[in-house]
């Protein structure tokens, strides 16, 4: 697993500090190397991972991290970059 440019401590929950988190890609499926590549990764415990309130429950909140990814993303490459990777934009 790589370094994350989202956040640099990976040994806790990015939503609420809980120790011992899982990581988490933001783009997945076939970007998933893409993300480890570019640092896409933040830290999410068992709950705002895959639980009720998690990234993989609540579509909203996939989204909402898409965008913060992105956000991060384009701050230290570029929008051209990321269209070319990732083709899709989620500002």
């Amino acid at each position: 697993m790589g370094e994350s440019i989202i956040t640099t401590d990976l040994e806790h929950c990015f939503v609420c500090g809980r120790p011992y988190p899982q990581i988490h890609h933001i783009m997945n499926k076939s970007d998933k190397k893409k993300s480890e590549k570019y640092g896409l990764l933040v830290p999410l415990c068992m709950e705002h991972h895959t639980g009720a309130a998690g990234v993989h429950t609540k579509p909203e909140r996939m989204l909402a991290m898409r965008q913060f990814g992105q956000k991060e993303f384009e701050r230290r490459y570029s929008h051209e970059l990321w269209m070319r990777e990732f083709k899709k934009n989620y500002l």
